[in-house]
């Protein structure tokens, strides 16, 4: 298959109006390995498509070459919904205006669905489960009727996404380092450290045994470690890697970082087989996968504004300080300001930026530590 580039069409909400996601497709259709990649479902949120931006480049040519084995699809600005909210002269782009739905929340879990269709059909064989269970994916998703403009754009994303066995979905937050988020089946496998290394990330959490919310990568990955969990007698391997790539921070939108992206993200397309060639070798992973329950989120108590003391990609023990929230009316110093500290020794990998207001529970930084946290054990990490 040459290159091919596609445009879904979604319901118009408002006469006059009509949005489409454009997708793009290298490589042969339903060869092996097949990847997924998209960016900006929080559509204000452009590092991932800057490299994404560079990456298309070098598949093209790849393409061309012949070099492709597997199958790409990729989709740079994956909500057009998100893209048109520009409010009060600035880009909205996380909250479905709407509903006030996160944009990241509220995929569809296809675990039961799927389930219902290939109870009796599973066996021994993984290579026929894993068809199975693909197949039945895609006639779920195709059974669903949604109703308005953003289930049709989940509805069709997922059919695009849902038999892939790579899934990457590039974000970024306010102020980060380069860090992602996996399930724990992968990093037994060694596909999330592989991605990991090929990257360069600063931190690598995982979800443990898998992603609890419903999250794009999480239902993409989650699909089959219950299938495992109902059908036990069954051979079902877990057959997708799904991971939420966070790339730095809301402005790390350049030419010179989408380019480091890109070659480090067809890198690990070579090293996993997609396009051919010889990968260099593996880079040593920065920092071990450590579970979500070992992520340390710093709560605000109080309302002020913030000064922090360490950035992205530091390296803290436990106590540390890390922040302030300063009373800006009180008039005794230092009896203005409270502080937080670290409860772990880790690297902090994002934060709220200097000057903002806090709040009472306002999420004001996060660091990955080694070890479950007992008061983080059970949580999802998700606050918003």
């Amino acid at each position: 298959m040459a290159f091919k580039k596609s445009s879904i069409t979604l319901p118009s909400m408002t006469p006059g109006t009509q949005r489409n996601i454009s997708v793009l497709r290298f490589g042969k259709a339903g060869a092996r390995p097949k990847v997924y990649m998209q960016a900006a479902i929080h559509a204000n949120e452009m590092p991932g498509t800057m490299a994404l931006h560079h990456l298309m480049p070098l598949l093209t040519e790849a393409n061309q070459k012949g070099l492709i084995q597997g199958e790409i699809i990729l989709v740079p600005t994956v909500n057009p919904i998100g893209q048109a909210q520009l409010v009060g002269n600035s880009h909205a782009g996380r909250y479905n205006l709407l509903s006030y739905e996160n944009f990241n929340r509220n995929w569809i879990d296809l675990s039961d669905a799927v389930a219902a269709r290939v109870g009796n059909k599973l066996g021994a064989d993984a290579d026929t489960n894993v068809r199975t269970i693909r197949k039945a994916a895609q006639d779920s998703l195709k059974a669903l009727k949604p109703l308005n403009e953003l289930g049709t754009l989940r509805v069709e994303v997922q059919k695009l996404s849902c038999d892939a066995d790579f899934v990457l979905d590039l974000h970024c937050d306010i102020y980060a380092a380069l860090h992602l988020f996996g399930a724990k089946n992968d990093v037994a496998t060694g596909t999330l450290t592989s991605l990991a290394a090929d990257l360069g990330v600063e931190a690598t959490m995982y979800n443990d045994p898998y992603p609890k919310a419903l999250t794009f990568s999480g239902v993409n990955s989650v699909l089959w470690a219950r299938l495992a969990e109902q059908f036990p007698q069954a051979n079902i391997p877990q057959a997708c890697m799904s991971v939420t790539v966070e790339m730095r921070s809301q402005h790390d939108v350049s030419d010179a970082l989408g380019q480091s992206d890109a070659q480090n993200l067809y890198r690990w397309l070579v090293r996993q087989g997609v396009v051919g060639g010889k990968a260099a070798p593996l880079k040593k992973l920065k920092t071990a996968p450590a579970p979500m329950s070992g992520m340390d989120v710093g709560y605000s108590t109080c309302t002020g504004f913030l000064v922090f003391h360490v950035k992205p990609g530091a390296k803290v023990k436990k106590g540390q300080a890390i922040c302030d929230v300063i009373d800006p009316a009180n008039p005794h110093g230092a009896k203005g300001r409270t502080t937080f500290t670290s409860q772990t020794d880790g690297v902090l990998f994002s934060r709220r930026l200097d000057g903002y207001l806090s709040w009472p529970g306002q999420v004001m930084y996060r660091i990955c530590g080694p070890q479950p946290l007992p008061h983080r054990i059970g949580a999802t990490g998700l606050d918003d």
